[in-house]
């Protein structure tokens, strides 16, 4: 048989599994202890564990992020302060293509401001013309000027210089604006350079709430090329990192995936958290800072403009799933016919065959193909194995691990992140629990 290696993810997930184990097998010496074995009617009693906790797939070790698709570039177009629009010719959510007319300036009152910006040049031009004259006409006096003169003259004609320096500046800057305005004149009509869809337009243009900085007076998201951005709150922020590979899934057909990259975690805009959010292990009631990520795809075929996806870390591979059961809880793990005992109808014991796929000897662990799901609980083997023997479900354990039985069961459910309902987009509603993994958005 050949040798399987775990995945980090799953080996955390054993040794999670492990520990339980071991407080299970404290409080069945409890029990024992202060019941002592036996059902009190004369038959022995068999303690059965969860399936979910052996292996780790019922413990919400897998995170599961809430996304939308976005464009990957944005065209932002603004305004200067002298440019004012006459008309725009599309309109929000409308699509567009290279070379669509956008809007177009006002260039009555930019004429008119240019002309008033060439009559300030002819000024200086003048201002500067007239200062030159005056240093040439007391250069002339200073040469026929008496020795007790000559500083004076020197002292008028370096102020003159000085007058001349800065009124050359102020002719610079003057002839860029006078460019501009006449660069504007002449594309008064604005275009698109990119196919994409009116994201918005901002007539009053203001400031954002959030950064500060003044709203375009147009954005228009590109299409065709897009890109995943999420929330992650400040408790699961380690479970992301950029450069870390990701698979995105479909909410409606979790069999429809695309692979992508984590980007960037924005951790210089956080966002406010909502009291209705969940986190593994923390109290709902508690407020998170959620911060944005952002996930670039390899391909984004089949992906729309505003589409609501899951982000799962991984590469969706099997070295990223599976479930894992020590063997010292599988009969004959090397036949033909490897077997588990279960907790059947009316939790009574029964013989059930699954299918192994590969063994991993540093973890002593077999792969599980079929024939067991999270929800089961099995029971070790032992000379009182034996078929319709009675069971007890190993519960008991949650009040001392703090763990629900819907969380040893795979059957937990979370809310999203940002504390709203998350629907899939066909409007039904939907199990966010994925075989043991939370769900945040």
């Amino acid at each position: 048989m050949k040798e399987k290696k775990l995945s980090l993810k799953q080996k955390k997930m054993l040794i999670i599994a492990g520990i339980i184990l071991a407080v299970l097998l404290v409080v069945i010496l409890v029990i024992r202890a202060v019941t002592g074995k036996g059902s009190g009617n004369g038959e022995d009693v068999l303690y059965a564990d969860s399936v979910g906790m052996l292996t780790g797939t019922g413990l919400g070790t897998q995170n599961r992020f809430s996304g939308v698709v976005e464009a990957q570039d944005t065209l932002k177009l603004t305004l200067s302060d002298d440019q004012k629009v006459k008309e725009i010719f599309v309109e929000k959510g409308q699509e567009v293509k290279p070379g669509t007319k956008l809007y177009e300036f006002d260039t009555e009152e930019l004429a008119m401001t240019l002309e008033q910006r060439n009559l300030e040049l002819d000024k200086i031009n003048n201002s500067i013309s007239n200062l030159n004259n005056q240093i040439a006409t007391l250069t002339a006096e200073k040469k026929n000027a008496p020795a007790s003169e000559q500083l004076s003259y020197t002292t008028q004609i370096q102020e003159l210089q000085t007058n001349v320096k800065q009124e050359e500046y102020n002719y610079k800057v003057k002839e860029l604006e006078v460019n501009r305005m006449k660069k504007n004149l002449e594309s008064s009509v604005v275009t698109s350079t990119i196919s994409g869809i009116v994201q918005e337009i901002n007539e009053e243009q203001g400031y954002d709430d959030v950064t500060g900085e003044k709203k375009p007076f147009m954005s228009i998201l590109s299409t065709g090329k897009y890109r995943i951005k999420g929330k992650i709150s400040e408790q699961n922020i380690g479970n992301l990192s950029p450069g870390m590979e990701v698979t995105i899934r479909s909410r409606v057909d979790e069999t429809q995936i695309w692979k992508g990259t984590v980007d960037s975690i924005d951790t210089e805009k956080p966002e406010s958290g909502s009291q209705n959010s969940y986190y593994s292990g923390s109290d709902s009631s508690q407020q998170a800072t959620k911060y944005p990520f952002y996930v670039t795809l390899e391909k984004s075929e089949g992906l729309m403009l505003g589409q609501h996806v899951y982000v799962e870390p991984g590469t969706g591979s099997e070295t990223d799933s599976g479930m894992w059961l020590m063997s010292s809880y599988i009969v004959d793990a090397d036949s033909d016919v490897p077997y588990v005992w279960v907790a059947g109808k009316n939790d009574r014991l029964e013989k059930r065959e699954i299918k192994l796929g590969e063994k991993n000897e540093d973890m002593d662990t077999w792969e599980v193909l079929d024939g067991l799901k999270n929800t089961d609980y099995i029971v070790w083997p032992s000379e009182d194995c034996k078929k319709g023997a009675a069971v007890v479900k190993n519960t008991a354990v949650n009040n001392e691990s703090g763990i629900s039985e819907d969380e040893l069961n795979g059957t937990a459910g979370t809310e999203p992140e940002d504390g709203t309902e998350a629907e899939p987009e066909d409007g039904t509603s939907e199990n966010l629990q994925k075989d043991g993994g939370m769900e945040d958005e």
